[in-house]
């Protein structure tokens, strides 16, 4: 019997926006008890909208100016769900996201920003290029200007908006290109149905961007709104007529489309409507700040200098409502300074009649961004979480540690409707099914604790990772029994995290057309999970590990690295981008590569798993009484992957598969130590390792590749006598 504290409500937050990282950080500092707290963020890497045209005008890295949300969450120990939201169901209290099944909520925060409005000029969609969303535009700019060399005459590069962010743009856009080239192959204009240029700042500061404009050869085209675009024309509302041959738009902002199909209330232009308090008018449980929401009586403009001083308002309320305090108002400056960076490091200050120009602006200005960035990136230690007193409720092992009856059953329920999985719904002491005539039966199981606190992707992998032994033993998976032990806490806590699991693991077993049977839940400390797979093979035909001959190339169908990713993702050492390229690796099926493998006459395979590469391939060595040469230079891995293996971010399993060392027979691992170390990092939903005639490995590698893995031969069967020995070359 072992103590431990309970989650009993939920609080969501919905987008990783300047307002919710302050709530992140601050309810992660000083937590509130029995809450668990979930992000929903499209953008694992969430932009500061202060440096981007410092990113623009290539004075920022990507890194420098993006905050890693995944890093920050596992700081946290808030869970973090990659996906975006669709509608909101206060009735029911969910989240309802477009690549998993809906989430309950008891408090619900919504921080998403706003998109450029692309609705008041025609062929904005098809032709024009919004800033927002900052990879995308970058993409854009980018492919665009690689096809510049090709023309035969200048192009014209419009920015329509005469705010500060197109100013921004469109200095910070002619510094990239005056700086990377070709030169005299862009000639650039701004637009804007203003009368002057920033209409919301002083003359002087208006005054300075309009001779600057002129001075760095940027056309300045006043009062002139845009309403319609082609591929090379901007048409205004007096009829003029602008050549345009990539046309950036940094117009007034929209408010997400989905939030008109939620029944929460919006404005006339569709933001949520909140009050001083930073809270729903119609909902008392919902927060929205930032771009997305409209402060009743105020008239702000969609700044991040705004959503950045709402965020500590909103996690305060946000705390206060949940203790049954009385809320703070929020009271919007209605003067602040605005830094505006001029394309090269100047930048103009601008507050109220105050006006400053130079170079000491912008290292201001880059003082004030790192500093805000730092907040989120250096984060300070966390103290250990608090003991459970010894005269709190403990909790039982045994079946007094089973999920309770009614949770489990409504789990299933709504599983079973959700899929239209009827078997989901069968509650027996144990499954009867007959196999294919003429079949041969293949079994395998396996369990593991959960390695990110996304239930409904540890479902989907875990299923992966235990079909993975059927598909490379040739076999056809057929059914499957679930194991799965479920953190306690509120039933209804536990209800939601079980069906969210084994929605992820339905799933899986859906796209592989196998069914799930049944299985066993349990309460446990930490959420783990795992199956027994049956499978079928006709007679003769499953692939072994015992086939190796020497001669035969030997291919892998997936990069390794999820071992020392996962690592450092515990560590909070990892990039949120690698935890998400592995996380994508890992839902990868091995079904279509199986299949590949077996056109191309696999004489030999095996799933690459926990005991690594080097681990795996000794098995089919001794099996096949061969050795083996291994390219290591040519093994392809996950990104950041080597980063950190350099470092040594070893999964606790990494030493006990380098306990096989010995079996590598030359002396090239000292001067390849990640290369090296890659072979002994325990892979979760890996790939596949088969021998293939070595005539034939390049088309098989070939045809892997064209069905989307990122396969690679990665090493040859050896003739060792019968010595069991591995080469690395």
């Amino acid at each position: 019997m072992q103590a431990a504290s309970e989650h009993d409500r939920d609080l969501v937050l919905v987008g990783g926006g300047h307002s919710h990282l302050s709530v992140i950080r601050q309810l992660a500092m000083v937590p509130i008890a029995g809450l668990r707290v979930t992000v929903v963020s499209k953008d694992i890497h969430t932009p500061y909208s202060g440096m981007l045209p410092g990113l623009i005008a290539g004075h920022y890295s990507e890194d420098q100016c993006h905050i890693d949300l995944r890093r920050l969450c596992q700081w946290a120990g808030f869970r973090l769900y990659h996906s975006s939201a669709v509608r909101i169901d206060s009735r029911q209290q969910t989240v309802h996201c477009d690549n998993r099944p809906p989430l309950r909520y008891d408090w619900l925060s919504i921080n998403t920003g706003s998109t450029p409005d692309l609705s008041r000029i025609a062929g904005a969609r098809e032709y024009g290029a919004p800033v927002k969303p900052i990879a995308a535009f970058l993409a854009a700019l980018e492919h665009w200007q690689a096809s510049l060399p090709s023309r035969p005459t200048p192009a014209w590069l419009t920015v329509v908006g005469g705010g500060a962010a197109g100013v921004e743009l469109a200095l910070a856009i002619q510094y990239r290109m005056h700086r990377q080239g070709p030169p005299g192959k862009v000639r650039y204009r701004l637009v804007s149905a203003d009368k002057r240029l920033l209409p919301s700042h002083n003359h002087r500061v208006a005054g300075y961007f309009t001779h600057l404009l002129e001075e760095r050869g940027i056309e300045l085209n006043l009062e002139q709104r845009v309403d319609k675009l082609d591929e090379h024309t901007l048409y205004s509302t007096t009829g003029a007529e602008l050549k345009s041959d990539f046309t950036v738009l940094a117009t007034h902002a929209a408010a997400p489309a989905w939030l008109r199909d939620s029944d929460i209330a919006v404005d006339q232009r569709g933001f949520i409507r909140v009050s001083d308090e930073m809270r729903s008018t119609s909902h008392d449980n919902i927060f929205a700040g930032g771009d997305c929401a409209s402060i009743e009586g105020e008239n702000i403009p969609r700044s991040g200098v705004y959503a950045v001083r709402q965020g500590p308002v909103m996690a305060e309320n946000i705390r206060r409502l949940i203790e049954g305090r009385g809320l703070r108002r929020y009271r919007p400056q209605h003067r602040f300074l605005s830094l505006m960076a001029t394309g090269e490091r100047r930048a103009v200050a601008s507050r109220g009649p105050l006006f400053a120009a130079g170079a000491w602006v912008w290292r201001w200005k880059s003082h004030i961004d790192r500093r805000f960035m730092a907040k989120f990136s250096e984060l300070p230690a966390m103290a250990d979480k608090p003991v459970q007193p010894a005269d709190e409720e403990m909790r039982c092992g045994g079946c007094g540690a089973k999920v309770g009856s009614q949770a489990l059953q409504r789990a299933l329920q709504k599983l079973g409707e959700d899929t239209g999985s009827g078997a989901a719904l069968a509650i027996e002491d144990a499954v009867v099914f007959t196999p294919p005539a003429d079949r041969q039966m293949v079994q395998t199981m396996d369990h593991f604790r959960a390695f990110i606190d996304d239930p409904y992707l540890v479902g989907r992998i875990g299923a992966n990772h235990c079909l993975g032994d059927i598909y490379a033993m040739g076999a056809t998976p057929d059914s499957a029994l679930a194991l799965a032990n479920i953190p306690y806490g509120h039933p209804r806590i536990m209800e939601d995290t079980l069906y969210q699991l084994m929605r992820g693991a339905v799933s899986t077993l859906q796209e592989a057309d196998a069914r799930l049977l049944g299985g066993h839940s349990g309460e446990a400390m930490e959420l783990a999970f795992g199956m027994t797979v049956n499978g079928h093979v006709a007679p003769g035909q499953a692939l072994l590990k015992s086939g190796l001959v020497a001669g035969q190339a030997l291919v892998l169908s997936k990069p390794l690295g999820t071992g020392t990713l996962l690592a450092a993702n515990m560590r909070h050492a990892a990039r949120g981008r690698w935890i998400d390229g592995a996380l994508e690796n890992m839902q990868q099926s091995n079904a279509t590569a199986a299949t590949i493998i077996r056109q191309f006459g696999a004489g030999a395979c095996t799933d690459v798993t926990g005991f690594g590469l080097l681990g795996h391939l000794l098995e089919m060595l001794h099996a096949s009484g061969t050795g083996a040469g291994l390219f290591l230079d040519a093994i392809p891995l996950l990104p950041g992957a080597e980063q950190c293996l350099q470092k040594q971010l070893f999964s606790t399993l990494h030493p006990d598969n380098a306990s096989v060392r010995s079996y590598i027979s030359n002396d090239v691992a000292q001067t390849h130590t990640a290369r090296v170390d890659i072979l002994f990092d325990p892979q979760t939903a890996g790939g596949l390792l088969c021998g293939i005639a070595d005539e034939r490995a390049k088309d098989c590698v070939a045809a892997l590749k064209l069905a989307g893995y990122q396969a690679a031969v990665v090493g040859r069967v050896l003739d060792t006598d019968g010595e069991v020995r591995v080469e690395l070359v």
